[in-house]
């Protein structure tokens, strides 16, 4: 009977305490809403708390590259006279950048005139023989035979005059090549050659960009292509400019790179920032809102 009576009143007294922890002691606060005076101001501004809706950006590595570069080199083998141009020179179109030495091909030209001169002289005389022997076969006084080899070499003087032409023309054309001219505005970004060096064709002597060709190139996920389209507004951060620019996407690239799963897009610069190669950007895409 005694243990059974522990029982009960450890029974009764375990939910008591269970009672008191749930809270059955605090004194309940209403459920509808209560207005409550806030913290005086004393005189501090007020603001409103308001609604935004903001961009998501995402940011992508870029650099800039040159649409219009040109690597020069000679059309003949010449020694250097001279070199009008150095490292980070600006050029215009039709500029005389280098100087071949051409004393050979002055002569060369200078000998070709003269057998013009001579060739022409030789197509004279085999025309009049020709006409004369013509007007004598008419009297039967030359045989058919004598008329026949004046013919023969009377258009043999006509190839020769035409030979020594094309070569007068070939002399003067690689004395044309003996100066070497920019092809476009640009800047001169590498000079391969000094005075003295010998130039030979396909060797590079000159290289050159044109500042107004610089654009900005960035691999952008293939993920996001379907949000990218011609003629789309991004923000562009240059290295080494102190504000962001506009630029706007000019080419998207129709494939994607394999390894990287990125595809190649092209924007050109509104502004006048720095128009160099190779410098570090990034572009802002949008890609949604929040």
């Amino acid at each position: 009977m005694k243990k059974k009576l522990i029982a009960v009143t450890a029974f009764i007294g375990l939910g008591v305490l269970l009672y008191i922890i749930a809270g059955g002691l605090t004194p309940k606060l209403p459920t509808e809403a209560v207005r409550t005076e806030g913290e005086a101001v004393n005189g501090r501004p007020l603001f409103t708390v308001e609604m935004q809706t903001l961009p998501l950006v995402e940011s992508y590595a870029a650099t800039t590259v040159a649409d219009q570069t040109a690597t020069l080199s000679a059309r003949i083998t010449a020694r250097v006279a001279e070199v009008l141009v150095d490292v980070g020179d600006e050029v215009k179109s039709g500029d005389i950048l280098l100087q071949l030495d051409n004393t050979d091909l002055d002569a060369r030209v200078a000998q070709t005139e003269q057998a013009i001169v001579s060739s022409q002289a030789q197509l004279n005389n085999a025309r009049k023989e020709y006409q004369r022997l013509l007007t004598l076969k008419k009297g039967n006084a030359v045989s058919q035979s004598q008329l026949d080899l004046a013919e023969a070499n009377l258009k043999a003087m006509q190839a020769q005059a035409r030979q020594a032409q094309a070569s007068l023309t070939e002399a003067k054309a690689a004395l044309g090549y003996s100066l070497i001219t920019a092809p476009f505005d640009g800047v001169i970004t590498r000079k391969l050659v000094e005075r003295g060096d010998v130039a030979s064709p396909g060797v590079a002597i000159l290289e050159l960009y044109n500042p107004a060709s610089v654009v900005v190139e960035a691999a952008v996920p293939v993920s996001r292509r379907q949000l990218i389209t011609i003629g789309d507004r991004w923000s562009v951060t240059i290295e080494g400019e102190a504000e962001p620019t506009l630029a706007t996407v000019a080419e998207i690239s129709p494939a994607a790179d394999r390894g990287a799963r990125a595809v190649t897009i092209r924007l050109s610069i509104d502004d006048e920032v720095a128009r160099w190669p190779g410098i570090f950007s990034r572009v802002a895409l949008q890609t949604g809102e929040t």
